[in-house]
């Protein structure tokens, strides 16, 4: 899959903490079925990929850091893109569990505490895999201690699905929001031009 992404990334002129980095794809990447599913009883699966921008990131409740850093500068970003694109293009934010063990029975609660439109959702390692690899993400879970306490080791960056339910870019965080807004507004309208060829 790394051979797919475009030698281009997108950074804008402006500071370090404040920028978007944006690689995207030669061509668009297929998504491979998947079910996930959360503790009230929802299900999110390939299908729900389609006629919607959706924003999927891989993290775990327990996260200290990068997932509530990372779910809270989408939440900004996400903001900035609906004052620029139309209501139905504004792209939906899934959080997908990598740890299913500790998760599973409270995943739903967790990305609606960054925005109340934000999902999140867990299912069976295979199934968690499949989407990993498919995005070219990244996730490990650690040897646990005498106790049985492991940490989770998980890529950051964020996976831009079109509405034909392809892959077309990776994010990486620190997301400024307005230069989010802008990158993802300009991708839709360069997926407009290439359905209208």
């Amino acid at each position: 899959m790394r051979h797919l992404l475009a030698a281009l990334i997108v950074a804008f002129a402006v500071p370090a903490t404040a920028q978007v980095q944006g690689v995207m794809l030669d061509e668009p990447v297929e998504m491979p079925a998947f079910v996930y599913t959360n503790d009230l009883g929802e299900t999110f699966t390939e299908r729900d990929l389609t006629d919607a921008w959706t924003i999927v990131m891989f993290g775990f409740l327990s996260c200290p850091d990068v997932c509530p850093f990372t779910l809270g500068n989408l939440e900004a970003a996400v903001s900035e893109t609906s004052l620029r694109v139309r209501p139905d293009n504004v792209p939906k934010v899934v959080f997908i569990s990598v740890d299913p063990d500790r998760d599973a029975e409270t995943v739903s609660e967790y990305a609606k505490f960054f925005h109340p439109d934000f999902r999140s959702f867990t299912g069976a390692r295979d199934q968690i895999d499949a989407l990993v690899e498919a995005t070219d993400s990244f996730y490990r879970i650690m040897t646990p201690d005498s106790s049985g306490y492991y940490e989770v080791q998980h890529s950051s960056s964020v996976s831009v699905i079109a509405p034909d339910g392809t892959l077309r870019a990776k994010l990486q965080p620190p997301f400024d929001p307005g230069q989010t807004a802008e990158f993802l507004a300009r991708m839709q309208i360069s997926y407009r031009k290439e359905l209208s060829q």
